[in-house]
């Protein structure tokens, strides 16, 4: 094995290490730092396998927040909706309806909303809505990038990688959602970055790993 492989090799395991730790960060964030949140859902959620899932019972100001992986592709892609008035009759749009490559809102039977953002296809992008009742704002990677002129209404039952329409599903996402946080308070715009940093960050490597690149440095050094 020449030492381009074993490097290599050796920037993979860092890698694969530090996709696993920044996942963690965010859930460890997400649970124990700040704004408690409502509901959690830390296993994923399987891309053409939505879920019902309560967000729980929210009133006034909320947010929902999403690790989304997702290709292009499919006419439209819902994080998360009900078509049940009783609990919003409201989704929140990876991909709004139809083929627009942007991200969106809608209340169901009544309008879409397009932002001005394009959809992070194919790529790990933190996602966060919040809503003082009126407005909703959107964030990608913790920078603000949309104001929505309609609230937050949803609650109770939703579907998540989907939306669902009395145990049908429909916008069903072409990818995973990898993690969701409900909270029913507005996350405020410091708060929302800080999750996403603690997902985007390079975790300091570990004991192991430092001691495996250790390991394939004098691999190298005894091969030239």
């Amino acid at each position: 094995m020449n030492s381009p492989t074993i490097l290599t090799s050796a920037i993979l395991l860092a890698s694969m290490a530090g996709s696993q730790a920044t996942l963690s960060a965010w859930q460890t964030e997400v649970s124990n730092v700040g704004t408690a949140p409502a509901t959690t859902r830390f296993s994923t959620v399987q891309g053409g396998s939505p879920i019902i899932f309560n967000v729980g019972t929210l009133t006034g100001d909320r947010s929902f927040e999403f690790i989304v992986n997702s290709p292009s592709g499919g006419i439209s892609q819902a994080l998360i909706g009900t078509q049940d008035p009783a609990n919003g009759r409201q989704g929140l749009k990876f991909d709004q309806c139809c083929n627009t490559g942007l991200y969106g809102m809608t209340n169901f039977g009544v309008i879409d909303y397009n932002s001005s953002t394009p959809t992070d296809f194919g790529r790990d992008v933190h996602i966060a809505f919040t809503s003082d009742g009126s407005t909703t704002n959107m964030y990608t990677d913790g920078i603000f990038r949309f104001s929505y002129p309609t609230g937050l209404i949803m609650t109770g039952n939703q579907g998540l990688g989907a939306g669902d329409n009395f145990g049908t599903f429909f916008d069903v996402m072409a990818g995973n959602i990898l993690g969701f946080a409900s909270y029913d308070s507005a996350l405020s715009a410091a708060e929302v970055l800080q999750h996403n940093n603690a997902f985007t960050a390079v975790p300091e490597p570990t004991g192991s790993l430092l001691a495996g690149l250790a390991g394939f440095g004098m691999l190298v050094r005894r091969r030239r």
